[in-house]
């Protein structure tokens, strides 16, 4: 299929997050039959399903684990999730027009979730936060290499990040200072 000069000097001056939301929209109102949404209400409904799903395959994870093993699992279950649903993790990158009530319960919810996971592993406070931040940044980092840009080869994305997360478990330490 070839693209028309005016087809693709939209695709080329339209983001991707603001084409693939009107495109969600159109479908939203194509399969419910109601009224198509913003794409304001798309992207804030798709983060709070986003923080949604992966608070779940989070709470999985850890079922039956406890501190470091806990923390292993639930960031491999971040990681797959993200790879799995990548655009839904990506709603949960943070934009200002999600910023609703819902959205801050469910962002609290997962936050307080990982706070636990981080007390278990003794690290409390700010630490914990600034813990949490670390392993989103890694997770995405990860995910965004694997998805978009390869780094490295296939085979050993699974072990590269294995190896950070236990680099990272073992640095926790260094944040209760």
């Amino acid at each position: 299929m070839q693209l028309q000069g005016s087809a693709l000097s939209d695709i080329l001056s339209t983001s991707w997050e603001r084409k693939l939301a009107n495109d969600l929209a159109a479908d939203f109102e194509t399969y419910t039959g109601e009224r198509r949404p913003t794409v304001e209400e798309v992207r804030r409904f798709m983060a709070i399903k986003a923080y949604r799903g992966l608070l779940q395959r989070m709470h999985e994870a850890r079922e039956g684990k406890e501190s470091q093993e806990a923390l292993r699992s639930v960031a491999k279950a971040m990681r797959r999730y993200a790879l799995e649903r990548p655009a839904l993790f990506a709603a949960t990158f943070r934009a200002p027009t999600t910023d609703t009530r819902e959205w801050h319960a469910a962002v609290e919810q997962t936050r307080d979730f990982m706070l636990s996971v981080f007390a278990e592993c003794d690290l409390r406070g700010a630490a914990a936060d600034q813990a949490s931040r670390i392993l989103w940044c890694i997770v995405r980092g990860f995910v965004l290499h694997e998805v978009v840009e390869p780094f490295c080869d296939p085979a050993s994305y699974e072990e590269s990040y294995d190896d950070a997360v236990r680099v990272f478990i073992a640095g926790l330490s260094s944040l209760d200072s």
